[in-house]
């Protein structure tokens, strides 16, 4: 870079910044629609990634049962075992003995003297030995039951139990609000993204307009389109940077104040970790900063190529 496009240069983001100051009310007007808009936008974010390790944490607890019948022997337990464990959904698979099954009982029901009463009478072999499955896909968790359900494991599977109802209902819920969440965000932010356009548009449209003498005189003694157009772009570009500054400190503070105290609970320690990592912390921040500058670099030019005649310069 010469010492001419140095000196261009640093007279566009002078001019810029001048201008910004201009109509100091319109620009925080500009400003502010922008924060709540880039505010919903990474709050939409989170939310979504909280929402998925929320899903991922209680999809971990909801296992298939595979109770097998009294008098199965080893061969046929491993049979069993293999198929279930070359199923490509399956992550892990875990024999549950008639005692661990009955101290586990025992433990979800200490406090009921009379459950604990009614296991000591019934015997050890009240309850029966199973498999405890456990899924990546939860959705393909039925071909379990189709599998065990064939004539080859007739003798040996009793019964099946895919996870619990409860669990499932909790999912099914996170995931429908995990959707709402989505479909809200993005309309917010879009409605919000559109006035913060609107109202850079006509920032920049009154910027022109009041300074339509001096770009008038920079024509004729030769100034390049770029030189005009510089400043505009410069101003417009400085709400989006400002807002997206603002919106991340609201989020970050958000997620400081609140994700400490929920970052205990296994549904929230992972996206607390997440978005607590330099890395990503980095990216969020360098995200919003670039869709702040586009926002108000999009408006700007639209107010240019509506209000400012250089086409045929």
């Amino acid at each position: 870079m010469n010492a001419r496009q140095f000196y261009t240069a640093k007279r566009i983001l002078k001019t810029g910044f001048v201008n910004l100051f201009r109509n100091a009310w319109l620009s925080i007007a500009a400003t502010a629609v922008m924060v709540v808009a880039l505010t919903i936008i990474s709050i939409a974010v989170v939310l979504n990634v909280t929402a998925n390790n929320a899903i991922d944490e209680l999809a971990r607890d909801l296992k298939a049962s595979v109770y097998l019948q009294d008098g199965v022997n080893d061969a046929q337990r491993a049979n069993l075992e293999s198929a279930l464990r070359n199923l490509d959904f399956v992550e892990a698979v875990d024999y549950v003995t008639q005692d661990q099954a009955k101290d586990d009982l025992a433990g979800d029901f200490n406090n009921d003297m009379e459950i604990l009463q009614a296991l000591t009478l019934a015997g050890e072999d009240v309850l029966p030995a199973s498999y405890k499955v456990t899924v990546s896909d939860l959705d393909r968790m039925p071909e379990i039951k189709s599998l065990v359900e064939q004539d080859i494991f007739s003798k040996t599977v009793d019964s099946v139990s895919l996870g619990q109802t409860d669990a499932q209902a909790t999912i099914d819920k996170a995931a429908s609000a995990q959707r709402f969440i989505n479909l809200a965000s993005i309309i917010s932010a879009f409605v919000l993204s559109a006035v913060s356009i609107m109202i850079i548009f006509n920032t920049i449209r009154m910027a022109i307009y009041t300074r339509r003498d001096e770009i008038r005189i920079m024509k004729l003694i030769g100034a390049t389109p770029g030189y005009i157009r510089g400043p505009f772009l410069v101003e417009a570009s400085l709400y989006g940077v400002f807002a997206a500054i603002i919106a991340n400190f609201a989020v970050y503070s958000l997620i400081f104040s609140l994700g400490r105290k929920v970052s205990s609970q296994p549904e929230f320690s992972q996206t607390f970790s997440f978005f607590t990592d330099p890395g990503v912390m980095v990216a969020m921040w360098i995200c919003v900063l670039l869709v702040g500058i586009l926002i108000g670099s999009f408006s700007s030019m639209l107010a240019m190529g509506k209000h400012l005649k250089l086409k045929n310069w």
